[in-house]
């Protein structure tokens, strides 16, 4: 960056030093011969920095070392979405079931696991609900464990 910042500073120093030196002089004669001598002045003026870009400028790429866990392959990252997915869609049913039964809840989180045969199973579900839902807990786990096959935490806020 540093060498893009001196290319582009000699450039202007450059023309702004061309442009003084040629309001100075009148005559048509002297001012071409002015004009021939500032355009190979600017000319030498912009090869030094350029030549310095190019020459620090490196192709060689250093390895980004990381750790274990943050390599991943990309079928482990479409796991890892569809797993993520999979929760929000249980936690949307579950949010849409307890509504279909009058039953508000202020927030659900469900755990999913990931088998040996890469099949997704629930874990665990923890509802949150008010203290002014609390007469509905049976009826929360009831429906939970109807439709999931997991009794739920119900956590009273």
């Amino acid at each position: 960056m540093s060498e893009i910042l001196a290319v582009t500073s000699a450039i202007c120093a450059s023309a702004l030093i061309c442009t003084l030196v040629s309001g100075f002089v009148t005559d048509g004669s002297t001012k071409k011969i002015i004009s021939l001598v500032m355009g190979a002045f600017i000319i030498c003026s912009m090869i030094g920095p350029v030549k310095n870009a190019v020459s620090g400028f490196q192709t060689q790429i250093d390895d980004i070392k990381l750790s274990q866990p943050a390599v991943s392959t990309d079928d482990e990252a479409y796991s890892k979405e569809i797993v993520n997915q999979t929760r929000k869609n249980l936690e949307s049913s579950l949010r849409d079931i307890l509504l279909q039964n009058s039953v508000q809840i202020n927030d659900c989180e469900i755990f999913l696991s990931v088998t040996e045969e890469s099949s997704i199973i629930i874990s665990s579900v923890n509802i949150y609900i008010s203290k002014e839902y609390i007469q509905f807990t049976d009826l929360i786990s009831e429906l939970t464990f109807q439709n999931f096959s997991v009794q739920p935490s119900i956590i009273t806020e």
